[in-house]
């Protein structure tokens, strides 16, 4: 990156000298956008370069909006080193803190506004300031939470000091609000819901932070900034504890932290503050937005008092049960102190619903369920998904409610295994979140039920469980579970599971009625045209392409790799038809039927979740085994569909026979079913080949391309027990021709 030339700071030149070196400065570093320098008149340019003093020059550049009040007053005091950090303009100055100052800013290039944070001018210098910088910048990078402030890029800019010296900066997103200080200072106190909303949003993001080892350290009113929308995002790690070596840095006095927020403990010794340090800074900041008053600063609190102030002293109405809370998240004795920022979400659940009448939202009676969502109006003419929550603890329940208040769900509650029964089986759920512990009838009895006798097809069910061991999550996946969480979760992994199994739903949903459009579209050629009618197989070829396309787009896969299956098949399966080992088997009508089922044997990956599908790395043994299951669910899918509409049956027999088998292995090794030699059907067989060779020279996340010599070295002589020798010596003979096909349809 090409940094910006150093601006001219000799006051020996004559003033009108310095103003045309700051102008040309503004001009070639991107101070001034290069189009809206571009768009001033040829006169007007002339007339600014000639403004015979720094004054005149900012009000001139002002008149015309080629810079902003913030950026004219460095141009006034001739201190325009800093105004470009990288590829981001500063635009103006929202904010400092101890060591550093924050900017409105935007990259020069794409326009996207962004938050510039560098080191204030006057904060002291070296190597330490500078590597507490960038112990910030590395804890920020390694945060992504919905309700933290996330990093963009970070850099050294050389010579942008006031004296010359190099400037570090940190880009954050550009967050439109306003800080919770500010909020409350001008509107007031917040209403007991709000402020418990608020709270349970930043302390999900704390539970994010210190999962990631990371103690913030901080937690005051000032460092969480509230979106128009209502949201809150937690800022400022400049002061976080870090679980490495780089924590000495604190003890050489680096700020640590806000008193009328700090735990005891803190003020002592920083380095000793753990996660309940951050709890103490969140309940002190709930105080503070429920009363508009810091909580140790009188009237609410007595120097030398022995315990933290009580909330409803300052606010009467707020519920007795909160001013408990956020007691025992104030203790001063740590080891009394609520233990996690996941318990503090808990401690606040029961006022998420808080109404001024003074009590919460009522808790559904068994047998009842209890609507919790937002009621949505349909889009599109497309109902919202409604979502069943089962658990018998109110907390539990109030979380997910948290979680997925803003996801446009409509949620129902309960509290019992009959309950959740009786309501599946007369209500079309699209997902249940199911508690492994209920009384009376267990989360793994309901999950039978729902799965013998679904109210809605691919209904998802997420099983949530604090003592389940992994053997037991396993058995819950094996016996029918979508997936699982374990208690106490997130609100961001909440989220996450949810949406992953939703839009699996969905995929699926449209797969269905992708099918049938194609089972009636096939069933109507065919009685049209005839079975063998060149019209009807183009049609149908096509129909299945689509279909397998829709499948691809939740992977890496490409329309690409579909075609070229269909024309490897094609090639090999000729071939092989002219050899003695497959007379009179591979007849064309069977590999026409080979070449357009191709494109379906990975159909059963709708079924599999995104996290697994598009895994980077090696997958677990769970993981690895609802990876394999693609291939039975792909196959009976197929079954089903050619059991209700009995046409084409030859076309649906080798569709299923592929989908089902061409992970299997010559030698017997393979799966599912772990067939061996003859016993594997040929389509699948010879599909194999095609596939193996395509996934060997095609990228994807887990791996990178390979030659053509390579691949079919690989092949050939290094994977012994794989394919079908007879095939695979085919396939060495016309090794060129595959490698023309990848060549001619290569993405």
């Amino acid at each position: 990156m090409t940094s910006a030339p150093s601006p001219p700071v000799s006051r020996e030149l004559p003033a009108g000298d310095l103003a045309a070196a700051i102008l040309r400065w503004l001009v070639g570093a991107g101070a001034i956008p290069p189009d809206a320098w571009d768009a001033v008149a040829t006169g007007d340019r002339q007339t600014l370069a000639a403004c015979p003093t720094l004054p005149a020059l900012a009000e001139a550049l002002l008149a015309h909006r080629l810079v902003t009040p913030f950026q004219a007053g460095r141009v006034r005091a001739g201190a325009v080193a800093g105004l470009v950090l990288g590829n981001y303009r500063l635009l103006e100055k929202v904010g400092s803190g101890g060591m550093g100052a924050v900017f409105r800013g935007e990259h020069a290039k794409l326009r996207t506004p962004v938050a510039v944070k560098t080191l204030l001018a006057d904060a002291p210098r070296g190597a330490k300031v500078v590597d507490r910088f960038f112990q910030e910048v590395r804890a920020v990078a390694r945060l992504r939470h919905p309700n933290i402030v996330g990093a963009i890029d970070a850099g050294e800019e050389p010579h942008a000091g006031p004296d010359g010296e190099t400037v570090p900066y940190l880009v954050m997103e550009y967050v439109s609000g306003r800080d919770l200080d500010d909020l409350v200072t001008r509107e007031g106190p917040l209403g007991v819901a709000r402020a418990c909303q608020l709270g349970s949003q930043i302390a999900d993001a704390l539970t994010e932070a210190h999962r990631h080892g990371l103690v913030h350290r901080d937690i005051k009113p000032s460092n969480i900034l509230v979106t128009h929308d209502g949201q809150g995002k937690l800022l400022d790690f400049g002061v976080a504890r870090l679980p490495t070596a780089e924590e000495r840095l604190t003890a050489d006095g680096a700020r640590i932290g806000t008193a009328a927020y700090m735990p005891p403990e803190q003020a002592v010794d920083p380095r000793t503050a753990d996660a309940r340090a951050d709890v103490f800074g969140l309940a002190a900041t709930l105080f503070f937005a429920l009363t508009g008053h810091d909580p140790f600063a009188p009237p609410g609190w007595a120097a030398g008092a022995a315990g933290p102030p009580r909330l409803t002293d300052l606010r009467p109405d707020a519920p007795p049960a909160l001013a408990d809370a956020l007691a025992r998240m104030m203790a001063f004795d740590r080891d009394r102190r609520t233990p996690t920022a996941a318990a503090a979400v808990r401690e606040l659940a029961p006022f998420l619903g808080w109404s001024p009448a003074g009590r919460a939202d009522p808790v559904p009676s068994p047998g009842a369920a209890s609507r919790t969502g937002t009621q949505v109006a349909h889009v599109s003419g497309r109902r919202p998904h409604r979502v069943l929550i089962v658990d018998d603890e109110d907390a539990v329940r109030r979380v997910c409610r948290l979680a997925l208040g803003t996801e446009r769900l409509d949620c129902d509650e309960v509290t019992t295994g009959l309950d959740a029964v009786a309501h599946a089986a007369t209500t079309p759920y699209d997902l249940i979140l199911l508690d492994v512990d209920l009384p009376g009838c267990s989360g793994d009895e309901v999950l039978k039920q729902v799965r013998a006798a679904p109210r809605v097809p691919h209904v998802k069910i997420i099983m949530m469980s604090g003592r389940a061991s992994g053997d037991d999550l396993s058995r819950i996946l094996i016996a029918g579970a979508d997936d699982f969480l374990t208690k106490p979760f997130s609100v961001i992994q909440l989220r996450a599971r949810v949406q992953a199994a939703l839009r699996l739903k969905d995929a699926q949903d449209r797969s269905d009625t992708l099918a049938r459009q194609l089972a009636g579209s096939n069933a109507d050629l065919e009685r049209a045209l005839g079975s063998r009618d060149a019209e009807l197989v183009h049609a149908r070829s096509a129909m299945v392409l689509a279909l397998a396309k829709l499948v691809g787009q939740r992977s890496t896969e490409t329309g690409g790799h579909l075609l070229r299956l269909q024309r490897y098949c094609r090639v090999l399966g000729e071939a092989a038809a002219a050899t003695p080992a497959f007379f009179g088997r591979l007849d064309p009508d069977v590999v026409q039927a080979i070449e357009s089922a191709a494109p379906l044997h990975d159909i059963g990956k709708v079924a599999v979740p995104d996290h697994i599908l598009n895994k980077p790395g090696p997958l677990t043994a769970d993981e690895r085994l609802l990876m394999q299951s693609h291939t039975t669910i792909g196959a009976e899918t197929l079954a089903e569909v050619a059991s209700r509409y009995p046409f084409a049956t030859a076309f649906f027999a080798t569709a299923v026979e592929l989908t089902r088998h061409h992970h299997e292995r010559w030698d017997g090794d393979g799966y599912p079913d772990r067939l061996a030699g003859e016993a594997i059907p040929l389509s699948a067989r010879l599909l194999a080949v095609a596939d193996v060779y395509d996934a060997l020279r095609s990228r994807r996340v887990y791996k990178p391309t390979i030659s053509h010599p390579a691949a079919v070295d690989q092949m050939l002589t290094r994977s012994p027990g794989h394919f079908d020798p007879a095939l695979l010596d085919v396939f060495g003979r016309i090794a060129p021709q595959f490698d023309r096909v990848y060549r001619e349809t290569a993405d």
